[in-house]
């Protein structure tokens, strides 16, 4: 591209950036294409350098981990090691030997020396002083805030995962219109931002649906990693604490208040004692001990030593509340369009490698979990499968799985537990009736067989005659079960003749009346025939 300064300003694009503008959105999309790939470690230090370098931010360590799993204990795991003494961390170690634990703990004694946990307290900041370094981009984003790895954790009211990219895209679109005239500014904005996050895919009514598939596919992902934790608002933590002392009671199920499978296994392996000592102990070096900063009853609770599991939730919190899933940089397209066009001046040479950066960086689709001093980066799954509609889905396998063993079991975009995939046989009605996850609910029923649900859980029998079988069952927390089995009318190759079963509206009241509802008839009306 050729372009004419009016003094520091572009004031115009030639014919053939033109060119490139009316036809960048296939161009885009082939860029990213190839951009995408597996990163090395190398790759990915320099890509989080060169953001931390756009916003002003001291280099960070960066630590590639093997899963999206690992963004959370990682920081759990290396705030307990950094602020324990080689005693209490010994006792941790030793005692934490379910797979999961070990090899976070192995990879978090390989990648961290003693003079690399040193360096990292010594850096040790709070989020204001960070903020204090750009504070020339105050208001460009208002969200923006990066703590300390060793910083308190965060409760509803401050999530630090909002503005990280908001504020780089901000920064770049700072410079740019430094850089340009208005004029230009408007044309390559209004040409090159698309509301799918630059991702490429079909578009449906200006929808890109491939996009909206993967943003969904990513808050499974997210909400299957905190259901772990059990992590939830602060309402969990306050009943929790409530019925400890006996002081409130809720109608709130207790499945929402139990502790999740990673406070469990960490207090089993090491002891409710020893994790009592080890929380007063990290909080005495000015740690907040919880993530529920607005329920002073819980670091009380804590420290009387009856709520050891909240601390540990705090832990995971510091990681969980930090890491982002998926990114929108719908933007990006308008920065990357002024190098693809060949006009590598109009930014900086550092900036111009942020920018190439971001590309590799959104290609890839990297959850991150960022940090003042440290950022992690989840390297790529091994593989995925998915259903027509794009949704983690298999029947066989995990339908997503890592290198370190973290699996996501999902049929039809739903996440279900293993056996539900790989032994639904042993499932049982109590199992079933006892999940609160109405979406999972459904699906344990449907593999474990609608026809043996309702025969083992005595279903009630509402109604019998020549149209079939109409089934009642009472669901906790749902609107009843009702269903119909009706014949095939056309045998089977041994003579036999299939049973199907059509669930119906809860209201119908005859086998006749359930059957002529499938065909979008009254009772009165269905007269077939012949039946099919």
């Amino acid at each position: 591209m050729t372009a004419e300064k009016s003094g520091k300003k572009f004031t115009e694009l030639s014919q053939e950036a033109q060119a490139l503008l009316a036809e960048y959105r296939s161009c885009w999309d082939e860029k990213l294409s190839e951009a995408a790939g597996v990163l090395t470690d190398v790759q990915y230090t320099e890509i989080m350098h060169s953001l931390y370098k756009l916003l002003g931010l001291p280099a960070p360590l960066v630590v590639p981990v093997q899963s999206p799993l690992q963004l959370m204990l990682m920081p759990a795991l290396l705030r307990i090691r950094a602020l324990s003494d080689d005693h209490t961390w010994s006792v941790v170690k030793d005692n934490l030997r379910l797979p999961r634990w070990k090899q976070v703990i192995d990879q978090l004694e390989n990648k961290f020396s003693n003079d690399d946990l040193e360096t990292l307290l010594k850096d040790r900041k709070e989020s204001g002083d960070y903020l204090s370094k750009i504070k020339e981009m105050e208001g460009l984003s208002r969200g923006f805030c990066l703590d300390s790895v060793f910083g308190r954790p965060k409760g509803q009211s401050v999530n630090p995962r909002l503005g990280f990219f908001e504020t780089v895209m901000a920064k770049l679109d700072s410079e740019m219109n430094d850089a340009i005239t208005p004029e230009l500014y408007t044309w390559l904005n209004r040409e090159c931002r698309w509301t799918d996050g630059g991702l490429p895919g079909v578009l449906e009514n200006w929808v890109n649906i491939d996009a909206r598939a993967e943003a969904t596919r990513m808050v499974q992902l997210r909400t299957a990693i905190q259901n772990l934790s059990n992590m939830g608002t602060t309402e969990r933590a306050a009943l929790r604490i409530f019925r400890e002392r006996g002081e409130q009671t809720s109608f709130v199920p207790e499945q929402i208040v139990r502790q999740g499978e990673l406070e469990t296994e960490f207090i089993e392996q090491l002891g409710e004692s020893t994790v009592n000592i080890l929380a007063q102990a990290l909080s005495a070096k000015n740690l907040e001990p919880t993530i529920f900063e607005s329920y002073p009853p819980a670091l009380e609770a804590l420290l009387d030593g009856s709520s050891s599991g909240l601390w540990f939730t705090g832990q995971l919190a510091v990681g969980f509340t930090s890491s982002i899933f998926f990114q929108q940089l719908d933007r990006l397209p308008v920065f990357t369009f002024l190098l693809d066009a060949d006009e590598m001046t109009v930014f900086s040479d550092s900036t111009n490698r942020a920018i190439e950066h971001l590309r590799h960086f959104l290609a890839n689709r990297t959850p991150i979990c960022p940090f003042g001093e440290i950022i992690f980066v989840s390297k790529p799954p091994l593989s995925y499968e998915l259903d027509e509609e794009r949704r983690f889905h298999s029947l066989e396998a995990p339908a997503l799985r890592y290198d370190d063993g973290f699996s996501l079991f999902s049929i039809h975009g739903v996440t279900v537990h293993e056996r539900t995939v790989m032994a639904p046989e042993t499932l049982t009605v109590s199992e079933i009736e006892s999940e609160i996850n109405l979406e999972m609910r459904r699906v344990m029923m449907d593999q474990f067989g609608i026809g043996r649900y309702l025969d083992e859980s005595h279903a009630e029998i509402l109604h019998e005659d020549q149209y079939g079988t109409l089934f009642r069952r009472r669901m906790a927390g749902d609107e009843p079960l009702v269903m119909v089995r009706v014949r095939n009318s056309t045998p089977e190759p041994d003579g036999s003749f299939k049973h199907y079963f059509l669930r119906v509206p809860p209201f119908m009241r005859t086998a006749k009346e359930a059957v002529a509802w499938t065909f979008n008839f009254e009772a009165d009306q269905y007269q077939p025939e012949e039946e099919t």
